[in-house]
This record gives C-alpha cells, structure tokens and sequence, in this order.
C-alpha cells in the first residue's frame, strides 16, 4: 500500500483538495507515534489509513458547505470575513490548542505540530473553513417558525407508547432460605420471629441487617424503585403491588425461600399526559425539521458537486481483485 505523507492528496471536492494533513489531527498523530515503534511501515499506513477512513466524511460533508459559500459569498466579502475568523482563532481557539498539547507557548506549539507534520498556518486555514461552513449551514438548512401545536397533538397520538410508565414501588424484604440444613419449618419459624420482632416495634432495617439472607439484607432489606414484572420472584412481585403501603405481607413462599415485604411507597402505572410532555415533543419535532432541512440541503450539494477520495480507488480496486476470473 502505498504511503501517505501529509501532503498526499487523499480527496477532492469541487476545485477544493483535501490532503492528508487535513485529516490527522495534532492528537491522532500524537497516538501514531506513540504506537508506531515497533510497527512496519505498511502497519504504520494501514493506521493512518483507518483514521482517514474516521473523519473523511464528516470533513467533506463540511468542505461541501464550504465550497457552496465561496461559490455564492462575494470575493471583496472574504477579507473582513477572514479577519473576523482569525481574531477568534487567535483570542479563543489557539489558547485552548495550547493548554490541550501540554506546552507553555505558541511558539513550542509551532515546533510540536512541525514534528508532527502539521503547521499552525494549516491549523488556521481548517479553523476558518470549519467556521464559514458551520455559518452558511445555519443560514442555509435553518428552520423558523413555531411548531403548530395539532401537529404537536398528532405526535403525541402516534406515539402513546412511548409514553406509558409501569407502576413501581419501594419496599422492605425479609428473607430466609431453604436448604437441606435449613428445612422448609424451620426456616418458617425463623422468618415468623423476624416479622414478630418487627410487629413489636423492633425497626425493619435492623431486623434485616442482623438476621435477613436476602441479597440487600446489609442494606436492611430496602429496595429502591422497582418497576412491576421486573423481579425474578413472581410471589413477591404481586404482593408489592396489591398490598396497602406501610403493612407486613404474610410470609410468601417461592420455592426456594420464604420472604416477608413491607411496601414504602408505591405509583400506579398511567401515562404521561401531553401537557407535561409538550416541550420535549416540541423540541424533537423542531430537531426532525431542522435534520430533514440540513439532509435536503446538503443531497442537493452532493448532487451538484463532483466529490473523490481516495477510498473511492481502492473499493474499486477491491471489487475487480474480488471478481471472479473467465476461462474462455
């Protein structure tokens, strides 16, 4: 495979290349060198390929918007234009460079991206192509106006679904197991004591902690909000539910252990009402406009504006290594 420096053109869009420089950030190739010891160069490549393959499309899809602004921008419009861009490079976006690489100055950060390849003139240059696309996008693919509230209705209706909630509930357990050491009478002796002594004022918690075998026994029995069918034990699940809040159950059998629960509090199951869930579907509509709009515009960049990578010749190369061979 062949090398790629970072000069290496590895995309095209419009009359706008894309080097491979452009793709390989100060931090990727920090890593690079960082695992590269050790590593043959064709190793080596096949990396820096694979992060290529990373980014690729979300910088051209960028270089698209790029490109269209600079088609449509007046050219006596990009002096002032690139001014501005630069003042915020140099105020906001290359202190964060700085403190993010480690070193103490610009000029130690100039000499760090020189090893790496890079340089801060090429680091200015994607800022502001980053920065005009992201502002032509916004002007281009935005959308305004409110979401009227039937289409609002229409979404709530379409997806009660998601809109439903299980009941849940907290409650206290006590538990004892049943073994061959530990038979089923004893065992129910055992766990009668325990709801005696809680009967008698002793507090839940400290029975549970000192003579419980459940799983949250060292917690004093407690388990937070459970939502209803999610316990393994289908006995205890119908009691948390059916039971009045504050009372000890019976002793409830599951087979394989004897329980006694106490519900905290509890919610019935019901449905969350679109008063309460207008502002979120407002906004979700508002973001599938705003993706329907960004999607719309950039298929009809795409559409009119020759792209090619690099990837493009390998796939390919790819599919005529991989067809199958004609014996005449």
């Amino acid at each position: 495979m062949k090398s790629l420096d970072m000069a290496h053109v590895v995309a095209r869009v419009g009359p706008e290349v894309v080097l491979a420089g452009d793709l390989m950030t100060p931090t990727a190739a920090e890593w690079i060198k960082k695992v590269s010891p050790g590593l043959r160069p064709e190793q080596i490549t096949e990396l820096r390929y694979k992060i290529y393959q990373q980014v690729i499309d979300q910088h051209l899809e960028m270089l698209l918007v790029y490109v269209d602004a600079c088609r449509v921008i007046p050219e006596e419009n990009f002096p002032e234009i690139r001014e501005k861009v630069n003042e915020a490079f140099d105020q906001e976006q290359l202190p964060q460079m700085v403190q993010a690489a480690g070193v103490g100055s610009v000029h130690e950060y100039e000499h760090l991206l020189r090893s790496q390849g890079q340089s801060l003139s090429r680091m200015r240059k994607m800022f502001f192509e980053r920065a005009l696309a992201q502002e032509w996008i916004q002007q281009n693919a935005n959308t305004t106006g409110e979401i009227p509230h039937a289409e609002m209705i229409a979404w709530y209706q379409n997806h009660l679904d998601e809109y439903e909630f299980p009941a849940r509930a907290r409650f206290e357990q006590l538990t004892v197991r049943i073994s061959q050491k530990q038979p089923r009478d004893q065992s129910w002796n055992r766990l009668a004591a325990m709801g005696n002594d809680v009967l008698s004022g002793r507090p839940f918690e400290e029975v549970a902690k000192e003579l419980s075998e459940g799983p949250t026994a060292s917690s004093g029995g407690l388990y937070e909000w459970t939502t209803q069918g999610s316990l393994v034990s289908d006995v205890i699940d119908k009691a948390i539910f059916s039971l009045p809040v504050g009372e000890l159950s019976a002793i409830l059998d599951d087979q394989n252990a004897l329980h006694i629960v106490r519900v905290i509090e509890r919610s019935d199951a019901g449905r969350t009402p679109f008063i309460d869930a207008q502002v979120a579907i407002r906004m979700s509509l508002r973001k599938q406009r705003q993706d329907n709009a960004r999607k719309e515009y950039l298929d009809g960049l795409k559409a009119r504006t020759p792209i090619w990578t690099v990837f493009d010749d390998k796939q390919k190369n790819t599919q005529i290594a991989e067809r199958p061979s004609v014996t005449r």
